[in-house]
């Protein structure tokens, strides 16, 4: 015959283990934050999301002949991330650095990215970091910077809502 055990002794199983799943989930999201904002730090700290992404661009291309930004702002439309940004830029090159040509035959690449408000300043992160996600992330450990929940170029204030060299 076996012995049924007392109800609080199982209550108190469930509990730790649903704790230690808790405890797992922060630390494993902490962990991720913290690591791909550090691997991001060393990539470069950026004033601007916009000077970042002219980093990028002069990282990426050879020798371009011309630059635009034509939208940096918040990703969210609500406002309620203003530390995640995209940036959109029009770059004018022949080659990029690996060498493939640019713009498929337009004259123009018209690359966007992601950057993040810390309190140091603007990092850049690849759309394949989930930048929405590490947003979110950085405002529950409080690692995101204030951001800013206004654009400083919008997509529909540039003169064509896209690329168009002034020179055309």
């Amino acid at each position: 015959m076996r012995r049924s055990q007392p109800p609080f002794l199982l209550f108190g199983l469930v509990l730790a283990i649903a704790l230690n799943c808790l405890f797992q989930m922060a630390l494993s999201t902490w962990v991720y934050t913290s690591g791909t904002l550090r691997a991001a730090r060393q990539q470069g700290i950026f004033p601007t999301a916009e000077e970042g992404m002219l980093s990028l661009i002069a990282r990426g291309y050879l020798e371009p002949q011309d630059v635009e930004i034509i939208r940096a702002g918040p990703n969210s439309f609500d406002g309620t991330s203003p530390h995640v940004w995209y940036v959109i830029a029009c770059v004018w090159a022949e080659r990029r650095v690996d060498g493939s040509l640019v713009g498929h035959g337009r004259g123009y690449d018209q690359p966007g990215s992601f950057f993040l408000h810390t309190k140091e300043g603007w990092v850049h992160v690849s759309e394949g970091a989930f930048p929405e996600l590490l947003g979110a992330l950085m405002k529950v450990y409080g690692l995101a910077g204030p951001g800013s929940a206004r654009p400083s170029h919008e997509w529909e204030s540039a003169p064509y809502s896209g690329c168009v060299h002034q020179d055309a």
